[in-house]
């Protein structure tokens, strides 16, 4: 069963996101194999399922036979075996998030620009041997950066800009400001963006959206979609980025 068990990890972590049709422009097409249904997973697809994924249903079969050799711990499987769902949902949110930031790449053309925003973790200084009280009892500084796309002359360019603040609080005004700081120091200021974020409550929020309503009369930007992606999800270069400031 550990052989079995290490077939399944690996086709969930490596294999199956690989069936799962999604093209450049970030439209899913309807597969008919129904574990592969991009469409069926978010509930839009009426056609017939014909073909079933033989790996995929190791997946039950295992849990089936885990279920025949410990009778007595039942409701401790089916836990686990509805979080393996979720894991499994995650995997297929992933891949279809990842395509739609590559179909926005896509849309760029010379007046517009796709701005990739996100906040580090609050960042606290380190020491040597120190105690958990006396990691959690520090004051930190929070960093916020901004990746934005744009294109000259059929050349993808890309400029980050770091925000630093010695206040760790994420919240909108915060976020206004950076957008605020870049507009004002972009050389050619683009007519219309496209903004993908997580759905952090710093930008999935009404006062943040308030302010957006403006930013074509301060800014003259357009602001053409906000894309919310899921935390954990749709790993972009922004997460190298982070990790080469942090570094």
């Amino acid at each position: 069963m550990i052989t079995e068990l290490e077939s399944i990890q690996h086709h969930l972590k490596r294999e199956y996101e690989k069936d799962l049709k999604v093209d450049c422009l970030g439209y899913t097409y309807h597969v008919e194999c129904l574990e592969h249904c991009l469409p069926y997973a978010f509930g839009q697809c009426t056609n017939s399922h014909i073909s079933n994924c033989d790996q995929c249903n190791k997946i039950s079969k295992w849990f089936h036979q885990l279920m025949q050799i410990m009778p007595n711990d039942l409701e401790r499987i089916i836990n686990n075996r509805n979080k393996l769902q979720y894991y499994w949902s995650h995997q297929a949110r992933k891949t279809y998030l990842n395509a739609q930031f590559n179909a926005n790449l896509l849309s760029i053309d010379e007046e517009g620009a796709i701005i990739v925003v996100d906040y580090k973790m609050k960042i606290l200084p380190k020491s040597a041997r120190e105690a958990k009280s006396d990691f959690y009892g520090k004051s930190g500084w929070t960093l916020h950066s901004m990746l934005v796309y744009t294109k000259h002359n059929n050349d993808l360019e890309i400029q980050a800009f770091d925000h630093w603040s010695s206040d760790t609080a994420q919240d909108a005004w915060f976020t206004a400001s950076c957008f605020e700081v870049v507009f004002n120091t972009l050389e050619k200021k683009p007519k219309w963006i496209k903004i993908l974020s997580d759905n952090g409550a710093h930008y999935h929020c009404s006062e943040l959206m308030a302010m957006i309503a403006n930013w074509k009369i301060w800014y003259g930007v357009d602001v053409h979609s906000w894309t919310f992606l899921e935390a954990g999800e749709a790993k972009t270069t922004i997460d190298s980025h982070h990790a080469q400031v942090y570094n």
